[in-house]
């Protein structure tokens, strides 16, 4: 089984973007992933935000802290993916 813990940092806040609707707004800064099919922690930004996705989409389960409200809000900015199915 392949769990991979993520977090995502913004390039913008909140308050630049005009509020918590916005969300898709504050754009990818950085991420990272750590695996425990490989036991590797994996850096991303915003030219590799790509490879990111395939990477949580790979997964068995995926971790975070608002993964659901926030992270994957972040990514849809660069996908017409709707990541619905990333668990």
């Amino acid at each position: 089984m392949n769990i991979v813990y993520f977090d995502v940092e913004t390039q913008q806040s909140f308050d630049e973007v005009g509020g918590r609707n916005h969300i898709r707004d504050l754009r990818l800064s950085a991420a990272v992933t750590y695996s425990t099919f490989d036991g590797a922690y994996r850096h991303y930004t915003e030219e590799t935000v790509a490879d990111l996705i395939a990477e949580l989409k790979a997964a068995d389960l995926v971790v975070g802290f608002n993964v659901l409200g926030f992270d994957y809000e972040v990514l849809r900015a660069y996908t017409d993916d709707p990541l619905d199915d990333i668990e």
